[in-house]
């Protein structure tokens, strides 16, 4: 099972407004170039994050973008159910019409019960966590320079 780009992005561009929280408004291109990220790809992913209420945005030459709630208030599971993702390994556990054994298959029960671990497990993990991580990262980093 693969996370999709669009998820692995949208917590980047999460962490990233919580570390420079302390900045004020951070620009989509600063994201970008910072985490790697392609900026169109960014820019609907902000957009999604903005409508959902996830992060204030600003246009203009002094906007940007700013997280609207806490960062320990907001958890992985909710970042992929908000962009209308699911963890499932395979693809009938939503859509039962998709396979002709879903209703009599045990292995149907056992993805469904691998989705729920995973599911409750990043419940567990905020933005705050993973900000918190990656700031120790970054400074390990700098520590060596």
């Amino acid at each position: 099972m693969l996370i999709p780009m669009k998820i692995d992005y949208a917590l980047r561009m999460l962490v990233y407004l919580s570390i420079n929280k302390d900045k004020g408004l951070i620009k989509t291109e600063e994201v970008s170039k910072d985490q790697g990220v392609p900026l169109k790809f960014l820019q609907r992913i902000s957009n999604e994050l903005q409508k959902e209420g996830i992060i204030e945005s600003n246009r203009g030459p002094l906007g940007g973008h700013k997280l609207k709630k806490h960062p320990k208030d907001l958890f992985v599971s909710d970042i992929i159910k908000l962009l209308d993702y699911t963890l499932s390994p395979i693809e009938c556990i939503h859509n039962e019409d998709v396979c002709i054994h879903s209703d009599k298959c045990s292995q149907r029960e056992l993805w469904i019960g691998v989705e729920s671990v995973l599911l409750n497990h990043l419940s567990k993990i905020s933005i705050e966590d993973l900000s918190d991580r990656q700031s120790k990262l970054n400074e390990k980093d700098v520590s060596f320079i």
